[in-house]
């Protein structure tokens, strides 16, 4: 998911990203990429370096009850098996979360 992400901020060409999770293990990882010696740190780092200096990542630890619009989204998603790209023309299935997540 962090691999897809990057790869649709380098298409749209986005220089400055905020990605949130709720695994705090991989946004601890994110944040001290260069110290991480793991086989799982070295291929966050190959990813990191893949991208132009320019770029500007924030990664952010978000419990997953405080985003519940992105929670449904991906619930969605993996029961409909697809990827889909899309601004504010989300899937009506999700209309209710999308609304509610923006109030709170």
């Amino acid at each position: 998911a962090l691999a897809e992400s990057l790869e649709l901020a380098r298409e749209k060409r986005w220089l400055k990203l905020e990605l949130e999770s709720d695994c705090a293990n991989l946004v601890n990882r994110l944040k001290r990429a260069r110290v991480d010696f793991s086989t799982y740190g070295f291929r966050i780092r190959q990813l990191l370096n893949s991208f132009e200096p320019c770029f500007n990542f924030n990664f952010v630890w978000t419990p997953r009850c405080c985003n519940k619009a992105a929670d449904q989204l991906c619930i969605w998603a993996f029961k409909k098996n697809c990827s889909k790209v899309f601004d504010m023309d989300y899937p009506i299935e999700i209309h209710d979360v999308i609304l509610k997540d923006a109030i709170n």
